[in-house]
């Protein structure tokens, strides 16, 4: 059978994968492998398949991979499934075929098990409605998946500030993963169309999320709706400490690109400069007749243009005047 063939390449490809380490994988083989069960998760297969080709010893290794993991566990899920079925139509028919069903009924056992491998493992949350919503994410796309798993790492490690508050930890539980299907969901109704915006916001929120403790709490808590968190800038995500940096160095760029910055600022220059007292009145000049440094110039082009100009000077004390050229 064709479906045979194609599952078997799949196979083949994905052992060499497990061979070279399931823990060190690059994001090349994510990909590769992120299509390679978009594949099998599109091919029509039965009881027959599951058995001859055994896919899901090979699948059922990548079931703990942060990044496809939900994936896998999502497809053996589905295996499993058909395979139970059709086991127990073969139940269903007379007594007069049982002989004939036994071989079958085998090696749906055999394609149970297989397919089934390691089962995952129990939440530890009670909330039957918490472990319903997380179940719905194996239906979404494997990078929307991803996005909802990353989001839900980043909000539980909040859990310990939160308990401290007061807030019961099941309800912490339930609140992490309604924030993350909620805030996944408000950026895929934001960039439907366009994977990659969707990808890079989506990367956005977890970096600043995972660095402002504050901020994942007000998401847990529901004081920044989903949709203000999606419209939000990376700016507006920072913490405060950062936030202050950030406006403190616009601060320090407008002030430079203004024209008479020097003069609004001088007292500040001539403090880091040591000038102080006297020094402040002093100028470049000495006079010569009284040794005075209060003194003023300008200047003035008194020969040609290819040469430099001429300084005048004014003695404030004695005034006294000369030139430098």
């Amino acid at each position: 059978m064709a479906t045979i063939k194609k599952i078997e390449l799949i196979k083949q490809s994905m052992s060499k994968k497990v061979a070279s380490g399931v823990e060190i994988l690059s994001d090349d083989d994510i990909e590769t492998l992120k299509d390679m069960l978009q594949q099998l998760e599109s091919f029509d297969v039965n009881l027959e398949i599951l058995t001859k080709t055994l896919i899901g010893t090979i699948v059922s290794k990548f079931k703990k991979h942060e990044i496809i993991g939900p994936t896998a566990k999502a497809l053996v899920k589905k295996w499993k499934s058909i395979a139970k079925g059709e086991v127990t139509n073969n139940n269903s028919n007379n007594k007069g075929e049982e002989e004939e069903q036994k071989p079958a009924a085998s090696a749906a056992k055999t394609a149970v098990a297989v397919a089934a491998a390691v089962k995952p493992k129990r939440r530890n949350s009670t909330n039957a409605a918490t472990a319903e919503m997380r179940e719905q994410w194996f239906s979404l796309q494997p990078y929307r998946q991803t996005t909802c798993q990353k989001l839900h790492d980043i909000l539980i490690n909040t859990k310990t500030s939160l308990i401290k508050q007061g807030i019961n930890p099941d309800a912490i539980d339930h609140l992490v993963v309604e924030r993350a299907t909620d805030v996944e969901q408000s950026i895929q109704a934001k960039f439907l169309s366009n994977k990659t915006e969707y990808l890079s916001k989506a990367r956005s929120l977890c970096f600043n999320i995972k660095k402002n403790s504050s901020l994942a709490c007000q998401i847990i808590l529901g004081q920044i709706p989903s949709k203000k968190l999606v419209d939000l800038s990376s700016e507006e995500l920072v913490n405060d400490k950062k936030r202050k940096e950030i406006e403190e160095r616009k601060k320090q760029v407008m002030d430079s690109n203004l024209l008479d910055w020097d003069t609004q600022n001088e007292d500040k220059i001539n403090e880091m400069c040591g000038i102080t007292g006297d020094l402040l009145n002093a100028s470049l000049f000495t006079c010569g007749r009284c040794k005075s440094t209060k003194t003023t110039s300008t200047q003035k082009q008194t020969r040609s243009a290819d040469e430099p100009m001429t300084v005048f000077v004014l003695c404030l004390a004695c005034n006294n005047r000369w030139k430098f050229s």
